[in-house]
C-alpha cells in the first residue's frame, strides 16, 4: 500500500502543478461570478492563497473520486489533504514573501517556489496517508474544507483594504465591479 501511495502522491503533485496554470488564468478567460469563486481575480497575495487552496482541493477531490471508482482506499485522505494544503500555503508564504517584498512579482521564481513547497507538502500528505486511520480527524477535515472555501469566497467579494488583498498591478482590491 505504501508504494501505491507514493505513486498516487507523485501523480497528484504533477497534476496539481499543471492545473495551476489553468487555475491562474481561469478568471481572465471567463470572467463571471462562478469563475470568481474558484479562480484568482487579481494578482493580490490573497488571490495567490485562494489559487493554491482551490487548485489543491479541487484536483485532490477529483483524484479521490477516481480512486474510489477504482476501489483504491487511502487512509486519512481528507485529513492529509487539509494538513498538506494548509502547510503548503504557510510554507509558500514563508519563502515567497521575503522575495516578493524585496523584488516584487516574478512568475519564474513564484512557480519554482510553489513547485518546491508543493513537493514538500505532498510528501507530508504521503506521510499522513501511510499512518493508521484517524477517523475523527478525517471526518473533521470533511467539515473544514468547505468552511475554508466559503471564507475564501467571502473575502474575494469583500476584501479588507490591506496590503495582502491589494493587487499592485491593477491597483484594486477584490474582483472587478462589473462581476459583483
Amino acid at each position: 500500500m505504501k508504494n501505491n501511495n507514493k505513486k498516487i502522491m507523485i501523480i497528484k503533485t504533477i497534476i496539481i502543478f499543471l492545473s495551476l496554470f489553468l487555475f491562474s488564468n481561469g478568471y481572465k478567460l471567463l470572467p463571471n461570478f462562478l469563475t470568481a469563486i474558484i479562480f484568482p481575480v487579481n494578482e493580490s497575495l490573497f488571490e495567490h492563497l485562494k489559487m493554491i487552496y482551490n487548485t489543491e482541493i479541487i484536483v485532490s477531490l477529483i483524484i479521490y473520486i477516481v480512486l474510489k471508482i477504482k476501489k483504491i482506499d487511502i487512509n486519512n485522505y481528507y485529513f492529509a489533504l487539509v494538513i498538506s494544503t494548509i502547510f503548503n500555503i504557510i510554507l509558500f508564504y514563508l519563502v515567497y514573501l521575503p522575495i516578493y517584498n524585496r523584488f516584487g512579482e516574478g512568475l519564474i521564481y513564484t512557480m519554482i517556489i510553489y513547485f518546491i513547497t508543493l513537493l514538500i507538502s505532498q510528501y507530508l500528505f504521503y506521510l499522513i496517508t501511510i499512518r493508521k486511520k484517524y477517523d475523527f480527524f478525517n471526518k473533521l477535515s470533511i467539515i473544514i474544507i468547505p468552511f475554508i472555501w466559503i471564507g475564501l469566497i467571502y473575502l474575494t467579494f469583500n476584501p479588507p483594504h490591506t496590503k495582502f488583498f491589494f493587487d499592485p498591478i491593477k491597483e484594486v482590491y477584490g474582483i472587478p465591479k462589473q462581476v459583483k
